[in-house]
């Protein structure tokens, strides 16, 4: 299991997951190639690895939705040919209304609509129910494990591209770009320069400019094994525009929150949620429902199983086996 340093380590590249070796290492008290080594094994044992997936920024030109599968049979297959899907970011098997929660990313309505109605005709789906994204809050690289202190962020915050507008739309060049970062997001310049024929300046800057503009997304991700947070679950919720406006300001003091969404129907909201135990999802209702004025929990799930993580195919522990990335 990881030690200390693995943590501190893991929480250094949460912050900014492409920092080089020599800050992290001065950041946690190592030498480059020792924080180096400490990666390259928790990454071997699936423990921990940066993801690269499309960006708010860019979703919101886009389209993405959470598809809610009911299967009457054959799971197994339906799960393994899901998992094989690149418009498929998350699959979860959950303990609800339906036995799949999908997490879907596509060019536009048009297409989610042909992509659900040949899910629908998939042997072994009963039904499914569609709600598209409206707007995402908040997203998972906020999330830490907690155990550098604020002195030791600001210091790594500086490797961080801090975000702006989207300027642009991503051209031919940034597309190889993204795609040749999909297997390995702390993939050197020098290595994604000769992947996508550009030079490494080149590559420096056009992916600081990705990245600020949050066309795309990096982060550290851990498995659930050793994150804390063992339980994940799913809440819907009821808000007014004036009730989604202190959710937001009030996402900050939920830490539990890894994700929230607003989404077409009559539970507008969504929240991703990592919990210590299943008991504590009643008790962070409560907490959502004092801190909100006028939003109101309609429905929740908890999940059983993830196989599939933006795009990294996981095992029942939370381990990463292999990806399959989501296209952009």
């Amino acid at each position: 299991m990881p030690d200390d340093l693995d943590y501190q380590i893991v929480h250094a590249l949460q912050v900014a997951p492409r920092a080089p070796w020599g800050v992290v290492g001065d950041v946690v008290g190592v030498s480059p190639a020792t924080a180096a080594r400490r990666w390259e094994r928790l990454v071997d044992s699936g423990l921990a690895w940066i993801v690269t997936y499309p960006g708010a920024a860019y979703l919101n030109t886009r389209c993405s939705a959470f598809v809610e599968v009911q299967a009457s049979s054959h799971r197994e297959a339906l799960v393994e040919r899901l998992a094989g899907d690149r418009h498929v970011a998350t699959i979860q098997r959950t303990a609800g209304d339906g036995d799949l929660l999908l997490t879907v990313m596509v060019p536009d309505l048009g297409f989610l609509g042909d992509w659900v109605q040949c899910l629908a005709e998939t042997e072994g789906v009963a039904r499914t129910r569609t709600r598209v994204v409206m707007r995402v809050f908040g997203e998972s690289e906020r999330w830490r494990v907690h155990t550098l202190s604020d002195a030791d962020e600001s210091v790594l915050v500086e490797h961080r591209p801090e975000h702006r507008p989207l300027a642009h739309e991503p051209d031919e060049m940034d597309l190889r770009l993204i795609a040749a970062l999909a297997e390995d997001g702390r993939r050197s310049a020098v290595d994604l320069a000769t992947a996508s024929g550009l030079s490494a300046p080149t590559v420096r800057r056009r992916l600081t400019a990705l990245v600020a503009e949050r066309v795309l997304s990096i982060r550290c991700e851990v498995a659930h094994v050793i994150s804390g947070w063992p339980v994940t679950a799913n809440v819907w919720a009821r808000a007014s525009s004036r009730s989604i406006s202190a959710l937001v300001d009030a996402l900050d003091e939920l830490p539990q929150v890894r994700v929230c969404c607003e989404v077409t129907g009559t539970a507008n909201i969504l929240m991703a949620v990592w919990l210590h135990t299943i008991g504590e999802l009643s008790e962070f209702e409560q907490q959502l429902e004092s801190r909100v004025p006028g939003l109101v929990v309609a429905d929740r799930s908890v999940t059983l199983e993830t196989p599939k993580r933006l795009g990294s195919l996981l095992d029942r522990s939370g381990c990463r086996t292999g990806s399959v990335p989501v296209v952009l």
